[in-house]
């Protein structure tokens, strides 16, 4: 019994005894931190709740009173008042110069119409003092005159002439068509022909034509050309002084190469 009490106790080393004491500061603080986080947890759900019934509670007083406007504060309400003064007085003063502008501008129309009226008065007098042109129609281009278009006659002053007077013709022509026609070298082509017979006596165009520009015969108009026969007997020449002999003689007309109908002179000395 004396043996077991007076045998040496073993000793813990200081190593051991520090190791230990780590290991229960480290379980004490998981201990902490698991119960921190226990109530952090139960804190948080609490919040969400809390949270949740706080926005259920909102959205239904706002729902309540979502068909009320907020009130407007006096400082509010004062700047609107002096904005709405201030939009009144420009309103008012922009009125106030449209209306001078658009005064203005009626006198500048009013002004401008009484100066362009003038000029188109004007131009209406000088419209009714001036006849109107009417429209001109084309001229038709004329042709050389046939005998669709001419009819030809030959007259004499007399039917016989006793010694001493020359016979008296006119060659008479008329277009008859609807339209103008040419007379090729005017004069130049109106001739008188004299025969006695068969036997050629006298020609005016051989001797006594002159040149001359063509002549356009209107529709319906009638062109004379006096001529004078001398008695002459020009067929031996125009410088002859030979003269004819008393007889009858036949005189006939062209004009463009349309002839006439021949007509009887009688000379009987």
């Amino acid at each position: 019994m004396s043996e077991n009490l007076d045998s040496p106790v073993e000793e813990v080393s200081p190593e051991i005894y520090r190791r230990r004491r780590i290991v229960a500061l480290l379980v004490l603080v998981f201990i902490l931190l698991l119960i921190i986080g226990l109530i952090s947890l139960l804190a948080g759900r609490g919040k969400n709740t809390e949270s949740a019934s706080t926005a259920a509670s909102a959205s239904t007083s706002a729902a309540a009173f979502s068909d009320f406007s907020e009130r407007p504060s006096e400082s509010a309400s004062a700047s609107e008042s002096a904005k709405s003064d201030e939009s009144s007085a420009s309103e008012s003063a922009k009125a106030d110069d449209s209306s001078a502008s658009d005064e203005a501008s009626k006198k500048a129309e009013e002004e401008s119409d009484q100066e362009s009226a003038k000029p188109s008065d004007e131009a209406s007098e000088d419209a009714e003092a001036t006849p109107s042109a009417e429209p001109s129609e084309a001229p038709a281009v004329a042709a050389a005159c046939t005998a669709a278009d001419l009819q030809v006659s030959i007259t004499s002053d007399s039917p016989t002439y006793a010694a001493g007077q020359n016979p008296a013709l006119a060659v008479t022509y008329t277009n008859t068509s609807g339209n103008p026609c040419i007379v090729t070298g005017g004069a130049n082509n109106v001739d008188v022909n004299i025969t006695s017979g068969p036997a050629q006596v006298y020609n005016y165009a051989q001797c006594y034509a002159n040149p001359v520009a063509d002549a356009e015969v209107a529709a319906g108009a009638t062109n004379t050309t006096p001529l004078t026969w001398n008695r002459s007997l020009n067929v031996l020449g125009c410088n002859t002084t030979a003269t004819i002999q008393p007889g009858h003689y036949w005189a006939t007309a062209s004009v463009n190469g349309v002839a006439s109908q021949p007509i009887r002179i009688i000379v009987t000395g």
